[in-house]
């Protein structure tokens, strides 16, 4: 890709300031260094749908991530079939159980020892991950970091679906024992991750916020230099868009928007990724700068916001483009 002379100025003006040239100059070698991948490997899992696809899944899952053989861990059945006992009383807005099952597979496989997620609500995903953690490495974590294993931070103070909430307010009743193992940071966006931890540092993030194009794409990139090599960034919501045109085609009236956002930025991945149900799962290039065309080109896709929140926006997407080169 030969970056174009719009992108040139964009790259000279968002730069850093004292060192635009330097930064506009590295940017475009990214761009013209990066060819997007002729294919990607494409996995689709399937729908968790029972107890026992899960198990079944599982092994699928497995063996494409390079685990094969491994199995759940002791008390992972137990504490989902918990879980599931509760999906009659939770709050709405939350991962449903087929998500759930996968969120709780992949972290099983693939065992990072630190998460970060962005965007909490209720802090049922994060007592997901967390828990999943623990089963895998229980007493056995390193100490750094308080015995912090899920950062987890949120735009809001408190829960949208109730006001009389605090954010994450279901952690301590979902893993009482765990606690201390999930920070939570509310009223802050996704650049918080330079205060928290060092570049390379999470093993797997989790995106689940603003779905509004290209919200998502800012996320991916600010995450991306504190994720390790060919780490991986789940995403939910990647058929929302097309699911809500599909209701209002049929007439049906929805309450809220139901943005392209997630959705674009998975099914335009020009890596690796894994599909099941209503997340996706998106590797890392080993290359990060890699990442600045990908950026450019799904910019071209109309943005969900306007005015003043999308020149912000688009300003900080080009600015995240220092920490990938």
């Amino acid at each position: 890709m030969k970056p174009s002379l719009a992108h040139r100025l964009d790259f000279f003006r968002y730069g850093p300031s004292g060192r635009r040239f330097e930064f506009a100059r590295k940017v475009a070698e990214a761009v013209r260094e990066n060819p997007a991948p002729d294919s990607a490997r494409y996995f689709d899992v399937g729908e968790f749908k029972s107890f026992e696809q899960f198990e079944i899944k599982y092994r699928q899952l497995a063996e494409e991530l390079g685990h094969p053989g491994k199995i759940p861990a002791p008390g992972e059945m137990d504490f989902l079939h918990a879980m599931v006992d509760l999906d009659d009383v939770r709050y709405p807005g939350g991962i449903g159980s087929r998500d759930y099952f996968f969120l709780t597979a992949l972290v099983s496989i693939l065992a990072p020892r630190r998460v970060i997620e962005i965007g909490t609500l209720t802090g049922f995903s994060t007592a997901i991950i967390a828990a999943a953690i623990y089963r895998q490495h229980g007493a056995g974590l390193p100490p750094g970091r308080d015995g912090v294993t899920v950062e987890t931070i949120d735009s809001h103070t408190h829960c949208s679906i109730d006001q009389t909430r605090p954010i994450g307010f279901e952690i301590p009743d979902l893993i009482p024992d765990l606690v201390s193992t999930v920070r939570v940071h509310t009223g802050r966006e996704s650049d918080l991750v330079h205060e928290i931890a060092s570049p390379g540092e999470f093993g797997l993030a989790f995106i689940d916020a603003d779905h509004r194009h290209p919200w998502p794409l800012l996320d991916v990139l600010r995450l991306a230099p504190y994720l390790e090599r060919g780490g991986w960034i789940l995403l939910h919501d990647i058929q929302l868009g097309t699911y809500g045109q599909a209701e209002r085609d049929a007439g049906k009236q929805l309450e809220g928007g139901t943005p392209y956002g997630a959705e674009w930025l998975f099914d335009r991945w020009p890596f690796r990724k894994i599909r099941s149900f209503h997340i996706g799962a998106i590797e890392l290039p080993p290359r990060k700068d890699a990442l600045i065309p990908f950026a450019l080109t799904l910019m071209n896709e109309p943005f969900e916001l306007t005015g003043k929140a999308a020149n912000r926006i688009r300003r900080a997407i080009y600015q995240t483009f220092a920490g990938l080169v």
